[in-house]
């Protein structure tokens, strides 16, 4: 940037000079970052500075995806009784084909090459790069201030095609093995096996746009798209089961045991062996007790398979050879900072960690690349459908515990956890995967490395439960033309959900906490829907329930203190349909019908997937009152 550039103010200009020359004498601003054209030793208004800019360009209209996808499947089979001969036995044949395109166009983003040439200006009408089409732009007054031709130089827009394929080929066979069955049961062991395989590819193809290295040519969307072809096949042979131990005894009116075990050769990832085994008891009609406990395994996607390494952007807190460093630096931290691209006069003094997000390089490592995720699944829990209460039709009530631990989980490692297992715990391996240019890690080419591999663990248990049951109006007392109610409710208890990524680095347990290392998690949430049917009029609410969560611990001293909690939510939708008759059928529904606005969390209040907008669209409703209408037409 010129620092004659004609839209900085002169208190501008002499602040950049001042700091300039400043870092110059002091060291932290190297020859590369500044052109000394009138060689007189000193930066001056006749010279130009390499800056680091960041402004949000609302002149150039909201950010925005728009998404055309088509998709199409084939499915073809055959299916029969008397299998190999025998009675009782079915087979069945299936052959499938499907396919997903997807074109999608990133609008309101800056072209970050056209954005350089615009600032690389000395007057108001033409530019030094960039040609006569060029248009220079003011970025340091107020917003406004980037004029609609400015905007339409510097702005860009982004096309990215995909699809995926998929082709599957399965065969299983069903039926009862009558030589073996227990003396106290009614039926005989009923089983079930077969084989599958199965093809998926997938492909990206990003306009030249967003190939553009580093960060493609969008400015603010945090990183360059490269072509992704790739896929992977598995073969699998499996069987099942279900043996009845005892039916209609004095203890057991039924008690069956299930179970399965299958077998998977994927390429490239290898082989996986899973299974599951369980108990159903129903000791008294309407009473039914479940246990099952299972193997489950997840094999890399073709993103995970075949990705490039491109760069992005990721959150992180802290940087602890920036000046955001409160504690005096040690020996040891400054030889870290040093080796991983800094000045010794750069430690301590370089900017902080901005808006929350860091550079990175992500993608697949070809030489490592990651091996299935393994889980174990125990879930334990009761049905009870009682008949003893005839004025509620129907009822049933459930309550299951469930405990799922994820080993070898595939993902990457966050951010802050590279940085601190660097410069805090002297971790080499990590230090090498941070790259510093000029000194910082927001510069271009600049980032940590966080390449796909497997982390340590995933843990999650807590109690689901629902309940559901119908009301007749007559057993209120009324007329029978007043029709009937139906009440649903099912909810959902956190005990844990905990996260690590490896030995070194700490267990992350997210209930009730949001932050850069947590999704929104809420201990307890529920839905509750009533519905009252009245001939062929149906009226409904549904009040959706989440409980408060509170920022993470490690984010609550930097975090504004209006953001560090968000309360309980509720929100009310209403609904009616009618069928006007056997063919047509109209419909009416408000969605949060009370406008409950969506909490602010500030920009930096949780992770960039999770939060946008300064909220969390994910778990909060960000449109407000929604109004909608339809029509159903049968023939």
């Amino acid at each position: 940037v010129p620092l004659s550039n004609p839209f900085l103010s002169a208190s501008q200009r002499t602040t950049l000079i001042t700091a300039a020359n400043n870092a110059r004498i002091a060291g932290t601003l190297t020859a590369g970052n500044f052109r000394d054209l009138n060689a007189n030793g000193v930066i001056d208004a006749a010279d130009d500075l390499n800056l680091v800019v960041r402004r949000r360009t609302g002149e150039l209209g909201p950010r925005s995806s728009t998404f055309e996808t088509n998709y199409y499947q084939l499915v073809f089979g055959l299916r029969g009784d008397n299998a190999f001969g025998l009675d009782d036995w079915s087979w069945d044949a299936s052959a499938q084909r499907g396919e997903s395109s997807r074109t999608s166009i990133a609008a309101g983003y800056t072209n970050v090459t056209n954005f350089g040439n615009a600032l690389n200006a000395v007057n108001t009408t033409s530019c030094r790069t960039g040609g006569s089409s060029c248009v220079p732009i003011d970025i340091f007054g107020p917003f406004g201030s980037i004029t609609p031709a400015a905007a339409a130089y510097s702005g860009a827009v982004g096309i990215l095609q995909s699809s995926y394929v998929q082709q599957l080929a399965t065969f299983n066979v069903t039926g009862p093995i009558s030589a073996i069955k227990s003396p106290l049961a009614a039926v005989p062991l009923a089983v079930s096996f077969g084989a599958e395989y199965r093809e998926e590819f997938g492909s990206t193809a990003p306009d030249e746009c967003l190939k553009l290295a580093p960060t493609s040519c969008l400015g603010g969307a945090g990183g360059n798209t490269l072509p992704i072809k790739g896929g992977y096949s598995v073969a699998e042979v499996y069987g099942e089961g279900i043996f009845q131990i005892a039916a209609d005894q004095d203890w057991a009116k039924s008690l069956e045991l299930e179970f399965g075990y299958r077998f998977s050769d994927y390429d490239p990832s290898g082989i996986n062996k899973t299974w599951k085994y369980g108990v159903n008891w129903e000791p008294i009609d309407g009473l039914r007790f479940r246990a099952m406990q299972q193997r489950a395994a997840r094999a890399p996607n073709v993103g995970e398979l075949a990705a490039p390494t491109v760069s992005g952007l990721r959150n992180a807190v802290f940087d602890p050879c920036s000046v955001g460093n409160p504690a005096p630096i040690s020996a040891a931290l400054r030889a870290r900072c040093i080796s991983t691209g800094q000045t010794a006069a750069q430690v301590g003094t370089i900017q902080d960690i901005v808006s929350g997000q860091i550079s990175t390089f992500e993608g697949t490592n070809l030489a490592r690349l990651p091996s299935p995720e393994k889980a174990d699944t125990t879930t334990v829990g009761l049905v009870w459908q009682p008949n003893f209460l005839p004025a509620l039709r129907n009822l049933s009530i459930s309550l299951d515990y469930y405990k799922i631990d994820i080993q070898d989980t595939i993902g990457i490692f966050l951010a802050q956890e590279v940085l601190d297992q660097c410069y805090i715990a002297g971790d080499a391996a990590s230090c090498a995967d941070i790259v510093r240019v000029n000194g910082d890690l927001a510069s271009p080419a600049s980032g940590i490395k966080l390449f796909t591999t497997n982390l340590k663990s995933s843990v999650a248990s807590g109690i689901e439960s629902s309940v559901a049951f119908g009301i007749d109006m007559t057993t209120l007392g009324l007329d029978e033309k007043w029709g009937s109610l139906a009440f649903q409710w099912t909810g959902n208890y956190y005990l844990t959900n905990e996260s690590q990524s490896s030995d070194a680095n700490p267990v992350i347990d997210c209930v009730g906490a949001y932050s850069t290392q947590c999704n929104p998690t809420h201990e307890f949430r529920f839905v509750q829907r009533t519905s009252w049917t009245v001939g062929d009029l149906q009226l409904s609410y549904l009040w959706r329930y989440v409980d408060s969560i509170n920022v993470g611990a490690e984010q609550v001293a930097s975090t504004f203190p209006a953001f560090r909690n968000v309360k309980s939510y509720s929100w009310f939708d209403l609904s009616a349909s009618y069928a006007i008759n056997d063919t047509v059928k109209v419909s009416a529904a408000v969605q949060n019908v009370f406008k409950k606005n969506p909490p602010i969390v500030g920009n930096e209040g949780g992770t960039t997937s999770s939060n946008s907008g300064n909220t969390f669209p994910g778990d909060y409703d960000t449109l407000g009152r929604v109004f909608s209408f339809g029509l159903n037409l049968r023939f």
